[in-house]
């Protein structure tokens, strides 16, 4: 029986992730980009790092980059989870049935805390909480809590992943079509 080939992710064929030099040249430092030869590509600056994340056209892929990056803490996993609300509400809302109900501020509310759980389990994976302790925390049922997380957990990642892929495009290729 003859294996899919799966595609590799563009920043795996070059061996650099794109979230990893984010990182690295946000914080001070003497790191260089190691290239082979002397008449190669110059070295990756934090002006570079810089220009390309201003580029990013995406406001939740800009944010869920940044934020994964440089392992934010609560305020900008704050704003990062106020910006997922609109794409995870009509994920809620499209779901049948319907875990939440998001006529009442209470649904709502409890919508909120279920985003800022999944944005902080997306940057903070070690830290990560029992949904049962959670949804008790949010006084919700575990099984809606579950659903509407993981509805949550599909758009952050997404937003990651094609963050990832929109920063490696402005930042490795050189003829990278602005929009």
């Amino acid at each position: 029986m003859a294996r899919k080939k799966i595609k590799a992710e563009p920043w795996v064929d070059e061996g650099r992730d794109p979230l990893e030099l984010i990182a690295r040249l946000l914080v001070g430092g003497s790191y260089r980009v190691p290239v082979e030869g002397r008449s190669t590509l110059p070295p990756l600056g934090s002006s570079d790092i810089a220009a390309a994340v201003a580029l990013m056209p995406n406001a939740l892929e800009k944010h869920a980059a940044l934020a994964v990056a440089t392992r934010a803490e609560r305020p900008a996993i704050a704003h990062l989870s106020l910006l997922a609300y609109g794409p995870v509400a009509s994920l809620v809302v499209q779901a049948r049935p319907r875990p939440l109900d998001l006529a009442t501020p209470g649904d709502r509310w409890r919508l909120r805390l279920v985003i800022f759980d999944a944005a902080y389990e997306l940057v903070w994976p070690e830290r990560r909480q029992t949904w049962a302790a959670l949804a008790k925390a949010a006084k919700m049922r575990r099984g809606t809590y579950c659903d509407v997380h993981r509805a949550a957990t599909a758009v952050l990642q997404a937003a990651l992943n094609d963050g990832r892929r929109e920063f490696h495009g402005r930042l490795f290729i050189t003829d990278y079509r602005c929009d």
